[in-house]
């Protein structure tokens, strides 16, 4: 007996696919910011944190935003002197409002790091900063990346597997439905059966087919061979947790190193052998039905009687009778 996977790999691919394409349209497009530019943004942050929200580089040094260079020099002078850790002993915090304000002061002193900083205090500082920006602020490591990717890409796995099984099953139905439709169509009126042997076209290709059931048809997609296709929705293996590789993988690794084999695949493979046993028996049981009936109308025919050859040992003083 033979089953039919309807989708394989190229459906997983075209699905990756979609998802890359839509995952790249959904990215904003940023800007490449420089070195300079996440150093404005560190402060930024630090500032809002330590002094409040609304506060920025020129409200800090009590100057304006058209404030010239002797201007934020004087202003500097002040506030070193006031918050010099050396007069603020008791304030923790002293050395690093001190070591910001020089930091502050040096950016809004230089033409071109001030110029640069105007335009984020008229634009905003942007939310998204771009990977870069992340990876050198939280530097993950190998294992933080390598787990996140593994869990990526069991997801995806995971996403792939649910869209196969249902499109699988959705499609036997379809095929199902195709047989019934062919049924009533060579049918006479009012007399249209839902079970029994019809044709379906799959694939621009007609072939012979079976219904079973709402959710089972066997294809005959070789004329010479004969050899069905059984085609059930119950067969389809729906995918789970366990499936993914990640969590396959360690389990394959532990039952190699003792020696062992998966309980699964051999639970797997018995209940393949037994579903294989019940449909030939279900079978030959059909077969032998057929073939009765037709014994039954050649005895009709030839008056009702049929041969018997006497064979074997006596049973009771009499010879018991054989049937061919």
């Amino acid at each position: 007996m033979a089953r039919v996977k309807l989708l394989g790999n190229q459906s997983f691919w075209s699905l990756l696919l979609v998802i890359v394409v839509v995952l790249s349209t959904m990215v904003p497009k940023v800007k490449a910011w420089t070195e300079a530019d996440f150093e404005i943004f560190d402060l930024v942050d630090a500032l809002e944190k330590a002094e409040g929200k609304d506060t920025n580089f020129y409200s800090w040094l009590d100057v304006k935003p058209s404030a010239s260079q002797a201007e934020i020099t004087k202003a500097y002078r002040k506030l070193s002197l006031k918050w010099h850790p050396d007069k603020n002993k008791s304030d923790p915090k002293a050395k690093e409002r001190f070591a910001r304000l020089g930091v502050i002061a040096a950016i809004l002193r230089d033409p071109k790091s001030r110029e640069r900083y105007n335009f984020f205090y008229k634009n905003g500082v942007p939310r998204w900063r771009g990977t870069g920006y992340l990876y050198s602020r939280f530097r993950p490591g190998l294992g933080t990346v390598s787990i996140v990717l593994l869990l990526i890409g069991a997801g995806m796995q995971y996403l792939a597997g649910q869209i196969n099984y249902r499109q699988e099953k959705r499609r036997i139905i379809q095929f199902v439905n195709d047989a019934r439709t062919q049924m009533i169509q060579d049918a006479p009126k009012g007399r249209a059966p839902t079970l029994g042997r019809t044709f379906i076209e799959i694939g621009q290709r007609t072939m012979r087919c079976e219904v079973k059931n709402d959710h089972y048809i066997v294809v005959y997609p070789d004329e010479r061979t004969g050899e069905p296709v059984h085609l059930n929705t119950e067969w389809l293996a729906k995918p789970t947790i366990q499936d993914l590789y990640i969590a396959r993988w360690p389990k394959r690794l532990l039952y190699k190193i003792l020696n062992k084999k998966e309980k699964e695949e051999e639970e797997g493979v018995l209940e393949h052998e037994n579903t294989e046993e019940v449909v030939e028996e279900q079978d030959d049981v059909q077969s032998s039905s057929a073939g009765k009936t037709k014994k039954t109308a050649a005895r009709k025919r030839n008056g009702g009687s049929e041969k018997m050859n006497v064979a074997g040992s006596k049973v009771g003083g009499r010879r018991r009778a054989v049937r061919n």
